[in-house]
């Protein structure tokens, strides 16, 4: 939790966050973000106000003025959320500017640079992942997408970023600093204490011991978001979290990771299936025919990558993974693609995800699921 808590109301308009500027943030505010030549509004969510400012000069460290002329103001604020019936303050703010500060970067995949901070109102002014930057979501859905190569360099980049993000994040000092009692709340909640229902009505014929075993698998990992220590994940890894820049030539230039709200300890395999369904959702309900072979080969090398640099896969790292993966969609492809697909094949999309969490559940990856999705790279008994 914040020790301070804001009393500033939500900046969602160009006239709030004016005001804001010149008057209420005070004298430590730099004066190159104070008289911005225009505000555009990102997103004003339940939690968040996101804004992009243009600046009168480029932002840069030199006298050459070669930096970008564009920031982002975001704007925090605790939000009450019912959570299975139980009444839960979403109060996240210091872990997603203490994971901006503290997550390591690789060469190709950062988090955006904090420039200034406002800790008694929860406003930070970050770095702009590029006004031509676009989310990995919006990508993969395009009309026209970059060549297979370039989806394969990012899942390459991403897996090897996870890996790096895991094993930094394993150590005791940490996780300590991101324990994070409200995300783990709603992590208990929010996919593992749907999905059980959510198979029942997308596969009404799902066999009854597969049921059972998927109730002793949602029971043990409410169990692992509420207590596990593994590491520290980013918590929402998933498509639309990932902001990609590519060069004029179409190839990939930068990947940013945004929204650290929900960093918090957990098992690696939650990360995982997040990404890798979105990931499939994509390829699945993308308005190019070359969508669905972007999105495996994204999957296949993200899994490589992130098995090549992991120290070490957990025994059921692969069955975890398709699990949280078939979860994932069973709860959330009716929420995250509502403009992209009809009824019927978010339906259709179910039933697929309700046979991954069959195949997983009962004891086999060889019946052609986990290959399918892209995820056989994290599959230890292939490994000699």
């Amino acid at each position: 939790m914040a020790e301070t808590p804001t009393k500033l109301a939500m900046l969602k308009s160009t006239e709030q966050v004016l005001e804001y500027l010149s008057v209420v943030a005070g004298a430590s505010l730099p004066e190159r973000f104070r008289n911005p030549t225009s505000i555009i509004q990102l997103t004003t969510g339940l939690a968040n106000g996101i804004h992009r400012l243009v600046l009168s000069a480029p932002l840069s460290n030199t006298n050459i003025g070669d930096g970008p002329r564009t920031v982002i103001l975001k704007h925090s604020t605790p939000h009450i959320i019912d959570v299975g019936g139980k009444t839960v303050v979403w109060d996240l703010w210091p872990y997603d500017l203490r994971a901006l500060r503290e997550v390591p970067n690789t060469e190709r995949v950062k988090t955006p640079k904090v420039y200034w901070v406002d800790e008694t109102n929860r406003v930070v002014i970050i770095e702009d992942a590029g006004p031509e930057s676009r989310t990995l979501k919006d990508v993969l859905l395009s009309d026209t997408i970059p060549s297979v190569g370039v989806f394969r360099q990012i899942g390459d980049e991403l897996g090897k970023y996870l890996a790096q993000l895991h094993t930094w994040g394993s150590s005791p000092e940490v996780m300590s600093r991101f324990e994070n009692k409200d995300a783990r709340v709603i992590a208990s909640w929010r996919t593992v204490g749907r999905v059980e229902d959510e198979v029942e009505k997308a596969c009404p014929d799902i066999p009854q011991d597969v049921k059972t075993a998927l109730k002793t698998w949602c029971d043990k990992e409410k169990e692992k978001a509420m207590n596990g220590v593994d590491t520290v994940i980013m918590g929402d890894f998933w498509t639309g979290n990932v902001l990609v820049n590519l060069t004029a030539a179409g190839e990939l230039e930068s990947l940013y990771v945004v929204d650290w709200e929900m960093v918090r300890p957990a098992d690696a395999a939650v990360e995982l299936s997040q990404m890798l369904a979105e990931v499939w959702e994509a390829g699945q309900f993308g308005r190019s025919t070359d969508a669905k072979a972007a999105a495996k080969d994204l999957a296949v090398a993200l899994c490589s990558a992130y098995e090549h640099g992991a120290r070490m896969l957990p025994e059921n790292m692969l069955r975890d993974v398709m699990v949280g993966a078939g979860a994932h969609v069973a709860v959330w492809a009716e929420f995250g693609f509502t403009k992209q697909i009809t009824t019927e094949a978010c339906q259709t999309a179910k039933r697929k995800a309700g046979k991954l969490i069959q195949e997983a559940l009962t004891g086999g990856t060889e019946g052609g699921q986990a290959s399918a999705w892209g995820l056989a790279g994290l599959d230890k008994s292939t490994k000699p």
